[in-house]
């Protein structure tokens, strides 16, 4: 049953928790905005300004880095948390739909849209580094905990691929109906 509500910016398209657990950053595409929400007093702790749309965060292995992608920039934001600013802009290329960091590597997974493609960015030079090819837009990524698989959610394809993370083939395909657009794995790193 609902506890609680708290008021956020317009659109929210996605949240995410802070390794903690203590709070929560809705990334609200439509005013442009990251609402920063203390999970204890379920109150919001601060807002922060972003390019336009941003949809959604992934964590640095540390938790010192909150990695945001966006609908409408061409740029991965870098937010500081303790102080919610935007610390660094870098650019990974328009059409930004799928983020994962790694945080065994801390190497950042980016999909974008009309690449078909995963890319892999180093965290210390923000560069790519590597990809990963799909054959269709993904929507979603997750990596496992223990297999050292990366599950992609590809909606044109209705299906989520599992990939090896080294070696890059794939492991199995998994039919799960009509436009999947997120996964949740357990054990999920």
């Amino acid at each position: 049953f609902e506890v609680a509500r708290v008021r956020v910016g317009n659109d929210p398209t996605s949240v995410t928790v802070d390794r903690s657990g203590r709070r929560g950053y809705a990334f609200n595409s439509g005013s442009s905005t990251i609402t920063a929400i203390d999970i204890a007093s379920r109150a919001v702790a601060g807002t922060i300004g972003t390019e336009a749309g941003p949809l959604r965060g992934q964590f640095s292995r540390a938790g010192d880095r909150l990695y945001v992608i966006h609908r409408s920039s061409p740029y991965l934001a870098i937010v500081d948390p303790p102080s919610l600013s935007v610390i660094e802009k870098v650019y990974v290329g328009p059409g930004a739909m799928a983020l994962k960091v790694d945080t065994q590597t801390d190497r950042i997974y980016l999909a974008r849209r009309n690449a078909r493609s995963v890319e892999i960015f180093d965290p210390l030079s923000l560069l790519p580094v590597d990809s990963i090819p799909t054959g269709a837009d993904a929507a979603y990524l997750a990596i496992d905990g223990e297999g050292n698989n990366l599950y992609v959610a590809l909606p044109e394809k209705d299906e989520v691929r599992v990939i090896r993370i080294v070696g890059r083939e794939t492991v199995t395909r998994i039919e799960v109906g009509k436009d999947p657009y997120g996964l949740a794995l357990s054990g999920e790193r």
